[in-house]
């Protein structure tokens, strides 16, 4: 296919939520992949023989070497941790000392940044600091909070006649739907000249619990409650550690305060169409069947 540049992106982070689309965005677009991942056979359920698959991780340096060896890109996503400042910078060094011409950093949300952020907004600030002054040209996108990521609980709730919790109270947050994450990311891989800097991604609207509430009520033609109260795992601390559950609580925190509201034309600005709506998102899994064997 003429216009195609088929020289190797190597892809991070590509067996999680947003590094599977990623990656099938670069194999539609005729560019080949190399993914580095800890687990061989996971990668190649996913993926087949589509893409090569670097066996290692980031604390691995040997095997970061080895990834990035003939790779002229690279997509950096990985996931928080109390050691990514490190291990991101890593795979940053590596990637300049093997002369790979372009990243594009998987960053957290603009409203964790600042002196009143979180614990990832401040790691995250490092590491998009570090790749500024790495020499290779280089973009970080700081998606809002994922559809993905934000709904699922919402849509279990909504599905077994349960309330909605408004753990952020009446805030509104502008969800951005992995998929129009990941059309980014891979424009922004294959465009042929880059801005370097940060790009902020959110959907094209801001929506409060209760006009989550609404929605789905209209959806599904029922009423859907509210409720003020704490979700129960965040209760009864049903989250795996004790820092998994401190960063959801600061997350909760700046989204009471009303900083993940903002919506920017970004999504927009770069693939020449609209964000993908909380509305479509909702309808695609309110409406679809359980499957078989699921309560």
């Amino acid at each position: 296919m003429p216009g195609i540049d088929r020289s190797i992106t190597l892809v991070t982070g590509a067996t999680g939520k947003l590094g599977p689309l990623i990656v099938r965005g670069l194999l539609k677009r005729g560019t080949a992949v190399r993914v580095l991942s800890r687990r061989r056979e996971a990668a190649r359920d996913l993926f087949g023989s589509s893409v090569e698959i670097a066996v290692g991780d980031f604390t691995d340096r040997d095997s970061l070497r080895a990834a990035v060896e003939g790779v002229s890109r690279v997509l950096l996503l990985g996931p928080i941790s109390a050691d990514m400042v490190e291990n991101q910078i890593a795979v940053v060094r590596v990637a300049a000392a093997a002369g790979v011409t372009r990243i594009v950093k998987i960053s957290g949300s603009d409203w964790t940044f600042g002196p009143d952020g979180t614990f990832s907004g401040a790691a995250h600030e490092k590491i998009e600091k570090h790749l500024l002054a790495s020499g290779v040209p280089a973009v970080s996108l700081r998606p809002n909070g994922w559809m993905q990521v934000s709904l699922p609980s919402a849509i279990e709730s909504i599905r077994a006649g349960q309330p909605l919790h408004a753990a952020h109270g009446n805030a509104a947050v502008s969800y951005i739907d992995a998929r129009d994450i990941a059309d980014v990311a891979v424009a922004q891989l294959l465009v042929p000249t880059i801005t370097p800097g940060v790009l902020v991604l959110t959907g094209g609207e801001a929506l409060t619990t209760r006009d989550l509430a609404g929605i789905a009520a209209l959806t599904l033609g029922r009423p859907v409650e509210v409720t003020d109260t704490a979700p129960p795992a965040l209760v009864a601390g049903g989250h795996v550690n004790e820092f998994e559950l401190s960063i959801v609580q600061q997350f909760i925190r700046i989204l009471a305060s009303g900083r993940a509201a903002p919506v920017t034309d970004t999504v927009e600005r770069v693939l020449g169409r609209k964000p993908r709506t909380v509305a479509a998102y909702l309808a695609e899994h309110l409406t679809a069947q359980p499957a078989k064997g699921a309560a």
